[in-house]
């Protein structure tokens, strides 16, 4: 998936330069000899465009695959490598893009006579690159050697009869056009041969995919498992326990090339189980039967290791609630809080909720068409945001009433119905077996992740528990992490391959080899702007001071400062944030987030903004920011919003972290208690984003700060009712805030 996004992401890059038109006649699309003729010449006028681009443009899979269309084969290895490192920097995973061209490529340089040739020559190149990949790479290559050459034919002629009465084509046409014939030509004269390959790698598994395994209570569980045909004796079992089924053998396969049995359990109602799909409410009971029956198999040692991320993650700590003698180590990356942060953050409901029910519930496997349909999702959640409406009508205003979704509305809380799902208190001090964790600095789910990390260290007497945490996004984090993150190039050190990283860890837990080397300490964090890992014993050791800064209420233009000292006179600021009106916001869904370095920042109608004076020696802001906030308002309840940047020296804006809060949860998330009105209160945001950024000499602190009003978010306007039910007409009495300039942010640094 991410690997196909990034390709399409590259091949429409394109400038001023690609306006232009390239002769092409019409007659040359008369038959497959003209076009073998004329279109390597297209391609070389193509490649002859691209030296007008701008250097710095990464290497892409264009000039990969133009290179092959113009029949000028030697630079395409290097161009595959290129292209890879642009991506992925030094991971693992460089060596799989274009793995075929590149084959193609070195086939073509030696200039084969006839097909046996050809055979033999590949049969060559083919082992000799695939016996010298890692398994993780062996994985995307068995999934992707065969091209899929009818979708390229009507490709090419849609292009035909998009210009068939001219003799021209645009720079983008000619593009696509001279990619697709590439991929045509390398599939013809490869796809026999690489569904021969396919077809001898396959042998060496043994895939069962339809057992289905009966919960005590009637339930069905549908697994798949993978194991090497080769091995005759009892081995280790990795299990995914996964809610997004869907027909995909990577995880069984990647698995048993390091020495596996790979399983995949799906939940309770997915693909093959028979019973109703009710997203967390089954999986802490259904996962002690599910390794129960695995640890009984014959090919089975007895020792079970779990993985995966985001809801993956959140099942095993679901299944640590009922801990299964069987399951010796469990790596939950990126792993959701259920009622934590998602489907509420800080008891805040978010409305990519909806979408993602219908995602994983409207059928046995995934509805990935409805789910990427972003401009279908636009529609209803603008028409709630800018008509006002209720939270809880956002199913119906979809046009599909949701029984989850209201189910969840009922639970704002964290009570007995999201606790019921993951461990407790004397149930996180029962788990006796060791844990990885991964999550990043910008992974969504960072405070899920670092909720079951808390709990677990706060009730669990014999802690053995890992930390891996670097600028890493929420995909990142789980597997390959991005080179240039939303803008930003990661440094060097951080380009982790994760999916590596975890089955040496299996290796070291169930196999007995050495820990992995960057795990060198409890918590392992890479200091961003200082190229530099990090290894220390606790959380508290990422920082070695804390910062507190005062929120001056004394304002220069349209800013405020952020005061080193705490002001001798006290004083506030009287802040609107205007609830009623909806004007000035944009909102256009997507799945990139926003720069990390910019020249403006992010969602700041609204909002106050407070700077620090420029610092003087540089420090790392390490660690999670918390934040005392001094308030009066007129309402029971608010939502609080506060972003951070640093401003660097020359005017850019690096994003650091953020955190969103009602109020009325500040004190305990399991329990509402509501503001009075025009009382003033502090408001405590010690939930929060762990960031570890090294600024610069003259760098400031920037802090954003308001009430939601984001169309992501539930509105909260106050009245004290249940958020869901409060509507655009509960601001006719708009909200006034008084901001104390005795609140109070804590930094913690490291100098």
């Amino acid at each position: 998936m991410k690997k196909c996004f990034l390709l399409a992401c590259f091949a429409v890059s394109f400038t001023s330069v690609f306006a232009q038109k390239l002769y092409f006649p019409k007659t040359n699309y008369a038959d497959s000899a003209s076009l073998d003729k004329s279109v390597p010449q297209l391609a070389k006028q193509v490649i002859a465009a691209y030296g007008a681009l701008d250097k710095k443009l990464p290497p892409n899979d264009n000039l990969v695959r133009l290179h092959v269309a113009a029949e000028d084969y030697k630079p395409v290895p290097a161009l595959v490598r290129d292209y890879g490192m642009a991506f992925y920097g030094d991971s693992v995973t460089t060596k799989d893009l274009d793995f075929n061209y590149k084959i193609y490529a070195l086939i073509m340089q030696s200039h084969p006579t006839d097909k046996a040739q050809f055979k033999a020559l590949y049969l060559k190149m083919f082992d000799y690159l695939y016996n010298d990949m890692p398994p993780s790479c062996k994985i995307f290559i068995e999934s992707s050697l065969t091209f899929p050459l009818q979708m390229v034919k009507d490709r090419m002629a849609g292009i035909v009869k998009k210009n068939s009465l001219s003799d021209s084509l645009t720079m983008q046409d000619a593009i696509a056009f001279c990619r697709s014939y590439a991929l045509y030509k390398a599939g013809m004269a490869l796809n026999a041969l690489t569904a021969e390959t396919a077809k001898k790698l396959n042998g060496n598994y043994l895939i069962d995919d339809s057992v289905l395994v009966k919960m005590p209570d009637g339930g069905t569980i549908a697994l798949n498992i993978i194991r090497d045909r080769r091995v005759t004796t009892p081995q280790p079992v990795i299990l995914k326990y996964d809610i997004y089924a869907e027909p995909n053998n990577e995880h069984g396969k990647r698995s048993v090339l390091r020495g596996y049995v790979g399983i995949t359990a799906n939940t309770r109602g997915k693909r093959l189980s028979p019973d109703l799909i009710e997203p967390f409410e089954h999986d802490a009971k259904d996962a002690y039967f599910i390794i129960d029956w695995i640890s009984k198999q014959p090919w089975c040692n007895g020792k079970v290791g779990m993985y995966g991320g985001s809801y993956l993650g959140f099942s095993q700590w679901a299944t640590a609630k009922y801990m299964h003698p069987a399951l010796k180590t469990i790596v939950p990356q990126v792993a959701v809080g259920a009622g934590i942060d998602y489907p509420a953050t800080n008891n805040i409901y978010m409305t990519f909720m909806l979408r993602w029910i219908h995602y994983v519930t409207d059928a046995k496997m995934i509805n990935r068409a409805d789910f990427t349909d972003l401009k279908k999702w636009n529609k209803p959640i603008e028409d709630w945001f800018k008509n006002g409406k209720s939270f809880r009508s956002l199913d119906t205003i979809e046009g599909r009433p949701n029984a989850i979704f209201q189910r969840w509305l009922k639970h704002p809380s964290y009570d007995s119905f999201w606790q019921n799902m993951t461990p407790q208190k004397h149930e996180f001090a029962k788990i006796n077996i060791p844990i990885f964790t991964t999550t990043g600095y910008y992974d969504d789910d960072q405070l899920g992740a670092m909720y079951y990390y808390q709990q677990y260290l706060k009730y669990n007497k014999n802690p053995n528990y890992y930390l891996l945490i670097g600028p890493y996004s929420h995909g990142g984090a789980q597997a390959y992490p991005n080179v240039v993150l939303n803008g930003y190039p990661i440094d060097r050190v951080a380009n982790v391959t994760i999916a590596d990283l975890v089955y040496d860890w299996f290796d070291y837990i169930l196999k007995g080899k050495p820990r992995p080397a960057i795990l060198k300490d409890k918590v392992n964090f890479e200091v961003m702007g200082k190229n530099e890992w990090l290894h220390v014993p606790s959380l508290d050791k990422m920082h070695n001071d804390t910062l507190r800064f005062y929120f001056g209420n004394t304002p220069s233009g349209k800013q405020y400062p952020l005061l080193a000292a705490k002001p001798k006179k006290s004083g506030y600021i009287l802040y609107d944030p205007k609830l009623a009106d909806r004007t000035g916001v944009e909102f256009h869904l997507s799945d990139d987030g926003d720069n990390i370095i910019d020249t403006i920042m992010q969602e700041i109608k609204d909002k106050l903004i407070f700077k620090t004076a420029p610092i003087d020696k540089p420090f790392a802001i390490s660690g999670a920011f918390k934040a005392a906030i001094t308030a009066s308002v007129n309402k029971k309840d608010m939502d609080l919003v506060i972003n951070l940047y640093e401003q660097t020296p020359d005017g850019k804006y690096f994003y650091l972290t953020r955190n969103i809060q009602r109020a009325s949860y500040g004190k305990d998330r399991g329990k509402r208690q509501l503001l009075q009105p025009n009382k003033i209160t502090t408001i405590n945001m010690n939930n929060t984003f762990i960031t570890s950024r090294q600024l610069q000499k003259g760098s400031r602190i920037v802090l954003v700060m308001g009430i939601n009003k984001s169309p992501e978010w539930q509105i909260n306007y106050g009245t004290g009712k249940d958020v869901s039910d409060e509507t655009i007409k509960d601001a006719a009495t708009p909200m006034q805030v008084k901001w104390y300039n005795n609140s109070v942010i804590k930094i913690p640094i490291l100098r």
